[in-house]
Parts: structure tokens; sequence; C-alpha cells
């Protein structure tokens, strides 16, 4: 299949981005089939460069792309940034990882968030990073570390029930059989059916009950969980606390922990009254001793006081709603709503403090952008995308990849929704944005003439497989690869009185589902032979940096005439 081998690769020790046998595969369905978006394929990025992805649409150069990003993670193969195997991390190291690696999506319109100003499209990813350095509350980890064990656990526990659930419909079948023949002329010839319908019931009903039973409880902690997490969050929102104001809040808690425990003592009854009152005990000893930790430490305390305390109002209030009626029932919902309206303002003032402060910090960097990106601060910062036009919305996505000082931005087809004359603003643009910040570039595109204008080398891709990789000029002027010369042949010539170069083929384009033995492109190709159905061709040199998957590459244009591939003489001999 056109693309394999890794001739064409530098060593490893001088390239920034590395990309080897790269594949992603999508299934369709239940069916089984699987779509071979990228199959195999091999690229490397050394500092500064810019590397032209081409080929016609469905190709797989969009793909490819986000495999480098890891959205979605590729099937297999290897992605290498800066000495660092990308494919093997976790996912938060995955993502501090990913403001090296940025990227500039197709349609810049539906690529930013149209309810958001640009001040805050651009700056949120230095606001999020410096909440990250500040740190996370506690809560927060554990409740996003328990949540992915739990879709772990949920994902492990229903895989065995697509066939436990059909034996259940079969003994749940049965049964109705024979309960509907009970006491009737056929009750002989049925009845026994209740004996199978038992024995495959029981055990199929004891599994249903522990799956069931497991996840209820993992959900149970989860949504604990997800109620402690905004308190959490608040005691970051509230600032610096005092020492006895904090540990007011904790006592605080700790008083109504106990009081709970004391009220609801005897309100259930049975096994689930001793798991209840047992959980609530616990958290009061929790508390308590956290009370005491603050009062030889008050440090402990703080903003973790207020926000236990608010918990603790929290906990009252449903109490007080669920055990009253009446008239103290609608004063006390009176009472919550007013509390809880001033709990909010609070909060949210607080919460408003703190996003401004993070604006003003960055805006000074988010004002460098826009006029990196050839655009007036003062007139951008507080408007939305939707009121710039396609160009002005590519700036906008550009500035925002830069605001993370990347090494990496993977350009995919940035310029191809725009009009020519925008798209030569938009192609100067990052020329000079990699001068100016020692960029490394993967451009994605299916118009070569794009191509040839900004990329250092070029590979050509066809159905998920590399065809030729070369400089620019060389690939333009000599194309080697029957495909890399179709291609060529599309490009529209200004001129007029220039006859058209059309190279005709045969057959569309085949199925990533199912591609053609061999040679992916020998269905199309005018020099197919049948070594091209039965062997795969491998990425080989013809001439200096320049390199083709080709059995019967067309070597005719190239300088050294002596220069063999395989075994086949360069020239016109070759294409026969």
């Amino acid at each position: 299949m056109a693309g394999s081998g890794k001739a064409h690769l530098r060593d490893s020790g001088d390239t920034l981005l590395r990309a080897e046998d790269l594949v992603v595969e999508f299934p369709v369905g239940t069916s089984g089939d699987v779509v071979h978006a990228v199959s195999g394929i091999s690229i490397d990025l050394i500092q500064g460069e810019t590397l032209g992805l081409v080929g016609e649409s469905g190709c797989g150069k969009s793909t490819t792309g986000k495999a480098i990003m890891q959205v979605p993670q590729p099937t297999s193969g290897s992605v290498v940034l800066d000495q660092v195997e990308l494919t093997g991390l976790d996912d938060e190291t995955l993502r501090r990882t990913r403001p090296v690696l940025q990227m500039i999506f197709q349609d810049p319109i539906s690529a930013l968030n149209p309810r958001r100003t640009v001040r805050d499209i651009i700056g949120e990813p230095l606001m999020i990073w410096w909440e990250e350095d500040a740190g996370r509350p506690p809560t927060s980890i554990w409740f996003e570390k328990f949540g992915k064990f739990f879709q772990r656990v949920a994902g492990l526990a229903i895989k065995p029930l697509r066939y436990v659930l059909p034996v259940a419909l079969l003994a749940l079948v049965l049964w109705i059989v024979s309960e509907a023949a009970e006491g009737r002329r056929f009750e002989d010839q049925l009845g026994w059916l209740q004996v199978p319908a038992q024995i495959i019931g029981f055990p199929v009903l004891a599994v249903l009950v522990a799956v069931g039973g497991a996840l209820f409880i993992l959900g149970l902690v989860w949504c604990a969980l997800a109620i402690i997490v905004p308190f959490g969050v608040v005691s970051r929102v509230m600032g610096t606390v005092s020492n006895a104001v904090g540990l007011a809040g904790a006592g605080f808690a700790v008083a109504v922990s106990v009081f709970m425990v004391y009220r609801t003592w005897d309100s259930f009854a049975g096994f689930p009254a001793w798991v209840l009152r047992a959980v609530m005990m616990a958290i009061a000893v929790g508390l308590a001793a956290w009370f005491l930790a603050a009062m030889v430490k008050p440090a402990r305390a703080g903003a973790s006081g207020i926000a236990a305390a608010l918990v603790a109002v929290v906990g009252l209030q449903i109490f007080f709603i669920t055990g009253l009626d009446g008239i103290p029932k609608l004063a006390v919902l009176v009472a919550t709503v007013a509390i809880n309206y001033g709990l909010y303002r609070v909060v949210r003032r607080q919460l408003q403090i703190r996003r401004n402060e993070l604006r003003e910090r960055a805006e000074p960097k988010v004002r460098e952008m826009l006029e990196t990106v050839g655009m007036n601060p003062d007139q951008a910062l507080d408007r939305k995308p939707f009121e710039f036009s396609g160009g002005q919305a590519q700036r906008l996505s550009i500035a925002r990849a830069l605001i993370m000082d990347p090494k990496v931005i993977i350009c995919d087809e940035p310029v191809s929704a725009l009009d020519v004359s925008v798209q030569a603003q938009i192609l100067n643009l990052l020329e000079d944005m990699k001068q100016r910040y020692g960029l490394t570039l993967v451009f994605i595109a299916h118009d070569l003439a794009v191509v040839k204008n900004v990329s250092d080398r070029v590979a050509v891709m066809y159905l998920g497989k590399i065809c030729e990789v070369a400089k620019p000029d060389s690939l333009y002027a000599a194309p080697t690869h029957h495909y890399s010369k179709l291609l060529l042949s599309a490009i529209p010539h200004p001129d007029p009185l220039i006859e058209a170069r059309v190279t005709q083929i045969a057959a569309d384009l085949p199925s990533p589902i199912n591609p053609p033995s061999g040679c992916r492109f020998r269905t199309r190709c005018p020099a197919a032979r049948e070594k091209c159905a039965q062997e795969e061709p491998e990425i080989r040199k013809v001439d200096d940096d320049h390199y083709v998957a080709c059995h019967f590459p067309d070597l005719s244009n190239l300088d050294g005439q002596g220069a063999t591939v395989g075994g086949e003489a360069n020239g016109q001999g070759a294409t026969e």
C-alpha cells in the first residue's frame, strides 16, 4: 500500500516532532467494519520547519493532524514531541503537555465560542493555567478521579449485561408461559416451564442485583462528591479568611453534624438505619477531628471552614424542609430562599472579582497577540466572533493558538474557506509568525499552489498513506508518483492561452473501509501493473530529499538521469 516505509525520516535526534507508523481506525456501527482513515504513515519535522500535508478530500490529512494532537488518540503508532512520547501519557500529563502543541481549525467561526468576547476567548488559556498554578481544590481532584473510576467500573460491569439480558428475557418468557398455563387444560404440557425459568432466572437476578447495587453505591458516592465540590471551589474564591472566622465556620459545621446525628437517630428502622447512622457519625467524627486540629493550628480552617459551614447550612435546610409541615415549613422555605440568595450574591461577587483580576492580568498579553495578528485591540476586545469576517476570525484563531507560546502549530486547512485575497494575508501572517516566534508548522491543505508557497517539505497523502515526500520546488518541477502528477495537473493556470494539463484516470475513489490490495492508488493509476496489486510499494529515495512510494515511478524529469528505483531504470520506460 502506497506509503509504507521510513526512508524519508531524518535522524530522531534532529527532529522536534516525529510520528511513526501512525494508524487511526474508526468502527462502523456494530457491523464490524472499520474505516482505515490513517494507515501507518510516518512524518517528522525539524525545529522551524513547515511540513505541507496535501491530498484530496478524505485522504486522512485532518485525521493525521488530530491524531498528533491525541484527539482522537491513534489506534497504534508513536508520536514523539521534543523527545516525549505522547501516546503513552496519562490524561493529566498529556493535558499539561498540550500548551506547546496547538491547532488552528479549518472553520474559524465554528472554532470560536459565539457567546464569549474576544478578550475571554484569547485570554482563557492563560487564565486556566494560572488557576492550575494556584492549585485546584482537593474536592475537585477527588471528584474527577472518582468519576473516571466510576466510568471504568460501569463500563466493565455493563459489558456482561449484553449476554445476561437475553438470558433474563428467556427466563421471563418461560415464567410468563408457565403462569399463563396454570389452572388451564394445558397446564400438564406447559407447567414444567416454571422450573427452568427459576433455574435460569435466579442466577440472572443475582447478577443484575450485584451489578445494580455496585453501580448504585458508586453513584451515591459520586453524587455526594458532586455536592461537596462547589463548596471546595467556594473556599478558593472566598480568598483570605481570618483564622477566627474560619474556626467559627468549622465549629458551626461540627455542631450541625452532632445535631443531625441526635435528631435523626430514631428516624430510621431496620438494617439501613445502622448504615445511615454509621455514615453520619463518621462525618461528625471527621469534622470534630478537623476542628480540633484547626484549634491547634488555626490556618487549617480559614476559607475551608466557611465552605464547611455552607455545607452545614444546606444540610439544615434539607432537614427542616423535609421534617416540618404547614406554617413552619413555609417559614423555613422563605428563610431558605433569603439565605441562599444572600450566599449566591456573596459567592458571585467573589467569583467576579477573581475573574476581573485574571482578565486584567491577561490583558497585556491578549493585546500583544491581537496586535501581532494585525487587529486593533481597542476595537476587538469586547466584540464576539460572529461580528468579524472569516479572515478576521481566522486571525483570532491564530492569536489564540499563539497565546501559550507553542513550539508546534497544526494548521488544518486554515485558508480553504477564505477568499483568495484574504488567503494571501493569512499565509503572509503565518509566515511572519513562524519567523518571529520560531514556530514549527504542519500545514494541511488540498490546494497544492498554496502549500508550495509556505512549506519547506511536502508530503502527498492518498487514502491514508503517504505517496511522495519532497522539497516543494522538486515536487512541483518533477513529480514522480502518478497521484502527485494528477494533483498538479488539476491546479488552474491563470494564463488562458496555455493548454490545460489534464490527466485521465479511471474508476472512483476506493472506499477506506475496504481499500485495494497492494498499492491503494492502483485502481486509478495509468501505469498500474500486476505487481501493484500483489506487492506493497515502500518509500524509496529517488533524488536529493525526494522520496516516492511507487513500483513504477515517472523519473523522466529528475535531474539525475541515472537514478534507479527498485531495479527499474530511470526514464519513460519506468512508466510504460
